[in-house]
């Protein structure tokens, strides 16, 4: 019987073989599909090291090389597209059209990002001679760690690492541990474009210990991080002492406010597709449908008969599915309904819709990040409201209906970094992306996502 592959730690432009080894298991078969390297703290200080020592000469190039390198980067994930997105497919179990998807995305993002590389100019803002006034200049922050979930293991570390190398940032790549192979590529392919040894490393191995290892060193001059609230509790608080920089993408439980005159075809769309997209491990996904009382019934008509149509991926995590099912139990202790939500093959479950449930209960107070969404029957549009802003969420939100000076007062009021109306597409790299409240700090992707990794100089010349 072969061997699976080893995929061992990406520092300074080379192969780093470890001493202990993970094994990446197919999430359909449960065959072992890799051995991939498990980071101690010694490869964290020689990323580092590589870090720094790569960090001069990539942000002295011009803006336009930059951009010219990333581009070339960009091309390397286009063509290799197909491959990451199986990787992403067997490591983690999202179905393949969604893969693919994620990898056009994502390399739409490094495009983008090559662009605005070249688009970082120095101002001038003239004294009382040719010679004098202030220059205004971007410097990158540093060295970054940029550490990301498993749910979207290729999306989440573009998400980071375009605008950082854009921006003239070195970084350090930490994918979660669970789905490390289509990350580590998309590394890799940075590397074979060309970039200088250092600017791009990837470490894969135990979150904690890495992570730890990473916000703590004095070497990282910024924390990049999507995931828990409760572990970025932790990052902050390791990178605190040193001051360092941070960008905390936390996660969401997404309201869709359905407006009296909404299209309830464009309703159950949004409803449905970002409710369960991913088996609902998504951080802007549909939690809950919050509907007139008079509407409700025949919303449920049409959510149910879309759901009767669902093909969904095994849960990413074992984890994910003991949740699932504890959300649930939790859901009918307290007196609401549940349709579906059963255990299949492997780890697999069914979409599951609940209704009759309000605050108290766990799937409407947390992010449930399985394939459950809840139907909320409201009064009128300010509980609607009340309700979309009451737990301590702010990622995305979702706004049906058919006036639309009504529809963008309502977003206005949803306090969400991202509304979207009468549609569920959410990202676009060109715009910013962060969470409000307890979903996060700072933002990611657009102009702000590029100056999250700056910090701005002020030339003062005098004479």
């Amino acid at each position: 019987m072969r061997s699976p592959p080893r995929w061992p730690l990406l520092v300074a432009g080379t192969f780093q073989d470890t001493e202990d080894w993970w094994q990446v298991q197919d999430a359909f078969s449960g065959e072992v599909m890799a051995d991939v390297g498990m980071a101690g703290r010694r490869d964290v200080d020689a990323a580092v090291a590589a870090a720094r020592r790569a960090l001069n000469e990539w942000a002295s190039l011009a803006p336009r090389e930059r951009g010219v390198l990333l581009e070339r980067f960009g091309r390397a994930v286009d063509t290799a597209a197909d491959e990451i997105a199986d990787l992403m497919h067997h490591e983690m179990g999202k179905p393949i059209t969604e893969a693919a998807a994620e990898v056009a995305r994502a390399a739409e993002v490094v495009h983008y990002f090559a662009g605005e590389a070249e688009r970082l100019w120095t101002a001038q803002l003239p004294g009382q001679t040719p010679t004098t006034g202030s220059w205004i200049r971007p410097s990158p922050v540093g060295v970054v760690a940029a550490i990301s979930p498993w749910n979207f293991p290729v999306a989440l570390v573009v998400w980071k690492l375009a605008p950082a190398l854009a921006a003239g940032c070195t970084v350090i790549v930490k994918p979660a541990i669970e789905a490390p192979l289509a990350a580590a590529r998309v590394c890799q392919l940075a590397v074979e474009a060309g970039l200088p040894a250092g600017t791009v490393s990837c470490l894969t191995g135990d979150g904690p210990l890495i992570g730890e290892a990473l916000a703590t060193h004095p070497g990282v001059d910024k924390v990049a991080f999507t995931g828990s609230r409760r572990v970025a509790e932790k990052i902050a608080s390791w990178a605190a002492p040193r001051l360092k920089a941070l960008t905390l993408e936390l996660g969401g439980h997404g309201p869709l406010v359905v407006l009296p005159d909404a299209d309830l075809d464009v309703v159950t769309d949004v409803a449905v597709t970002q409710g369960y997209a991913n088996a609902g491990q998504a951080c802007y996904s549909v939690n809950r449908v919050l509907v007139p009382a008079g509407l409700a019934g025949e919303v449920l008509d049409r959510m149910r008969a879309r759901i009767a149509d669902l093909e969904l991926g095994p849960m990413a995590t074992e984890r994910g599915v003991i949740r699932h099912h504890a959300l649930l139990d939790d859901a009918r202790a307290k007196g609401a309904h549940v349709e579906g939500g059963d255990a299949l093959d492997g780890r697999r479950v069914a979409a599951a819709l609940v209704t009759g449930a309000g605050p108290g209960t766990r799937v409407i107070d947390e992010e449930p990040f399985t394939p459950i969404v809840s139907v909320i029957e409201v009064d009128d549009v300010a509980s609607a409201i009340a309700e979309a802003n009451r737990p301590d969420y702010g990622l995305v939100g979702y706004v049906c209906g058919g006036d639309m000076r009504t529809c963008l007062e309502t977003a206005q009021s949803i306090e969400c970094g991202t509304v979207v109306i009468n549609g569920w597409r959410v990202v676009v790299p060109y715009a910013p992306y962060g969470g409000w409240r307890g979903s996060g700090v700072g933002t990611e992707l657009g102009r702000p996502g590029l100056e999250a990794f700056v910090r701005w100089q002020h030339l003062r010349v005098l004479a």
